[in-house]
This record gives C-alpha cells, structure tokens and sequence, in this order.
C-alpha cells in the first residue's frame, strides 16, 4: 500500500476513519485552521477529511502520529467483515484450510479454521488429533507439548482424545470424550493425542484474547516486564486490591478511617488481610473511597493447575425458554468466575416449538454445528429480518445485539460460545450516563466541538 492508498476500500469503514479524525482533533482542542496547521494541510482541506469527501491516507496518518500525541491506530477503525451481523463459513471453506502440524519429526496436528471476525478475538480452530497413543500416561514420549500462549482456551471434545496439561513442574493426563469441555488460562503447557483410530477425535479449540489483548496489551508492553510485574493483582486477593486503590487516592489508613467511620486497626486489617470486608463495611469505604463497591471486590478462579475442566456427564442441564414445549436444551460447558462474561454451551435445538427467539446479548457470539442436521437461522439486524442455514460442520460468527433465532426439522446440537468485547461493564454503564442523543457522535463524531 502506498503513502495515498486508502487504509480501508469499504465505504462504512472511510466513514468510521473520518470520524475517528474529528474526534482526535476535538479531544486535542484543534479545530480545522489550528489542525491545518499542524498537519501541514493548506486550507480548507481537513473538512474534506472530516466529513469523508477525501478519503484518509496513510500519508495523513502518519503526519497526526508524529506532531499529536496519538499513535497510529488511533485513527483506525477496524474492519466490519460480517453481513448483516452474521458471518457464516461453511464445512468446505473449513476444509480447505486444512493444514498438518508436525512435532517430534512426524504429523501431530490437522488444522483447519472455522468462523472468525475482524470484530472479535476469537480464533477459533477445528483440530484432530494425529498422534495415537495407547494409554494415560502424562510423560509418554508420543506427547509433544507447546509451551503455551497467550490467549485464553476454552476447548470441546469429541472422541477418544487425552488431554494433557502442566502446572508448577506437574504434568497430568486426562481421559476426555464427546461433550467434555476444558477452560484454561494463558500461557498454560498443554498437548492432546487420540488414544483410538476407530473413530473421529477432534477437539474446537476457541482461543480469544480477552481483557489481555488490544490496547491493555500494547500499553503494557511499552512499560516494560518490571512496571507490567508491579501492576499484577493476586487474585482473590481483596486487601491488595484495597490498597491498590487507596494508593490510587493517595489515601492514608487514618484518613480512611475517619471518613469510612471505621477504626484505624480496622482499615489496616483489611488492607493486610485476602479476605473480603462484610458487606457493610464495604459500602462504607466505597462511599468515603469515592468508588463503586464492586471495585472493592476482587475476582476469583477455580481453575487447578490452571485450568478448569467440566465433564460432560455431570455438566448441568436445563430447559428454554421452560420445561413446557421447551425450543432448546442447555448444557452448560467448562467456564471460570474470572470470566464472568464468557458463557459456553451445548446447545441442543429441539422441534417442539420452532421459531422460539433467545435473547439478544451483549456479547460476540460463536456457532459450531456439531449435530448431523441444518440448523435454520433467523436474525434482525438493523431493524430487518433475515434467514440463513447452518449445515453439519459450519460455523458461525454473530455480533452483539443480534437476537437470534434457531429451528431445526429434527433435533440437533450446537457449540455456543459467548465473550465480552470491548464494551466492557465499565464502558456499558458510561454509556448509559450519556444523554440518549450524545450515542450517535460517541459512535460517529460529525461535528467540531464548539
């Protein structure tokens, strides 16, 4: 791409970039004569920019990087890469990514892709297992290990797969089959093998990112290992994430205390304790720390050995939208508290009542048909109806927002996987603070700020 050249071809995508250039300029107090100015632009020509009659170059890009305090994706949008909300990848687009992976001078791994979007951090993988083993035993010189990555795991099992992973020096081996679920945390040591021939064992592999990538990423990256290191907060650990914030307000335990009403002894306590304040305690030092309580609460895993493993035979079970004519059976799926916004499910479509809407969510949703007949798919987006079918082996990307319909002629199962994005909790209720009219310029900036 040259120095003209156009960052992104698609229209909506110019737009986003036009308004991203508005927005940095409002934030930084330039209007169009002081950005002209800056940018070396002659007059008359940032409006174009603004308002997407001119397209932004790279060369412009570059030009606000190096005189603004911005970096470059600052004024990139990303790509919408859905239709209609939906992206859908069929079982022969799957197929024809496939890919071997050797370890340990032999094929180990086929790879193939399954639906992923510009819009989330999903990667999700379809993934048999080509090394065959004979029992379960975790230091089998068959298993080749990875080093583990950075993303988060969450992975379903169909077949006779083992499944081996290590923690503090330990490796284990466990037994999975078909409707086993393990979620995982980052930079865990694993491997898989099949322990038969006979039939298929394959593993989906949803890896995504997360709270860690994007700009957190970035951002820590430039502070370094150290500053990266003393940012860390144990988990469940309440006292630390206490102090955390009363150094974050330059706040004494005495001063603490005679706004909390608590005794000094007290606030120091806790700031020395990992449990957690009684719930009216909470409410006091919240009020007097100037923050919600929820910050005063930290979050916990019951992952061992970092992961957390959720067998198929004791997953829990239930009904939607009842157990009278339910449209769907639940199977909830391995997940962790310290992703509190990550839901997965088996999702088993039955035909007692077609049609049946599930709500719309906040999240990016994941589809993978593991059952051996279509499943229709209905969906709104934008205030229009479309259908779609999802054939044994596709899968399927959904944005946020999307109420989603699914039917089938006989009953059949889905993979659901859901993540938060970057809308957090944080970002949602900052929203809502808004006026109501203020959203649109949040999302598309179209005007200077006075």
């Amino acid at each position: 791409m040259s120095t003209t050249d156009q960052p992104g071809p698609e229209p909506a995508y110019a737009a986003r970039a036009a308004a991203l250039l508005r927005a940095a300029a409002n934030d930084l107090k330039r209007n169009d004569s002081a950005a002209e100015a800056d940018l070396g632009l002659p007059p008359g020509t940032f409006a174009e920019y603004t308002s997407g009659r001119q397209p932004i170059t790279w060369d412009l890009i570059g030009r606000a990087a190096r005189v603004w305090p911005l970096n470059e994706r600052d004024l990139l949008p990303i790509h919408d890469d859905t239709t209609h909300g939906l992206r859908m990848v069929r079982a022969k687009e799957s197929e024809a990514s496939s890919r071997i992976i050797e370890r340990g001078g032999g094929p180990y791994y086929e790879y193939r892709d399954t639906a992923m979007s510009r819009l989330a951090s999903y990667r999700p993988e379809w993934i048999r297992m080509l090394r065959l083993v004979e029992d379960d035993d975790p230091d089998n010189p068959a298993v080749n290990w990875n080093k583990g990555h950075l993303l988060y795991q969450f992975t379903y099992f169909v077949g006779p797969v083992n499944y081996y992973y290590r923690s503090d020096g330990r490796s284990y081996c466990v037994e999975m089959r078909t409707g086993d679920s393990v979620w995982g945390l980052p930079f865990a040591p694993h491997s898989f093998t099949a322990r038969s021939d006979a039939e298929p064992a394959y593993i989906l592999a949803l890896t995504y990112g997360g709270e860690l990538t994007g700009d957190s990423q970035r951002e820590l990256s430039a502070f370094g290992r150290a500053a990266t290191g003393a940012l860390a907060l144990p988990l469940g650990d309440h006292g630390a994430l206490l102090r955390s914030i009363m150094a974050g307000r330059l706040m004494t335990v005495g001063e603490l205390a005679d706004r909390s009403g608590l005794t000094p002894d007290r606030v120091a306590a806790l700031c020395a304790a990992s449990t957690r304040a009684d719930w009216s305690e909470l409410v006091v030092l919240a009020d007097a720390l100037g923050v919600s309580v929820r910050e005063l609460v930290a979050p916990h895993t019951t992952t061992e050995a970092d992961v957390r493993i959720q067998p198929g035979r004791t997953a829990p079970r239930w009904a939607y939208p009842g157990d009278d004519r339910p449209a769907y059976r639940f199977t909830q799926l391995a997940s962790d508290p310290l992703h509190p916004h990550t839901t997965s499910l088996e999702v088993e479509v039955l035909t007692s009542r077609p049609d049946t809407a599930l709500p719309a969510t906040y999240q990016h949703q994941y589809l993978y048909v593991l059952g051996d007949e279509p499943v229709a798919v209905r969906w709104r987006h934008d205030g229009e109806q479309f259908d779609g079918q999802l054939e044994p082996g596709d899968s399927g990307y959904v944005v946020p927002g999307i109420e989603l319909r699914l039917s089938a002629a006989k009953p059949t199962r889905l993979l659901m996987l859901r993540i938060s994005g970057a809308a957090t909790p944080d970002v949602r209720f900052a929203l809502g603070a808004m006026r109501p009219d203020a959203i649109g310029r949040y999302v598309a900036e179209d005007r200077l700020w006075y």
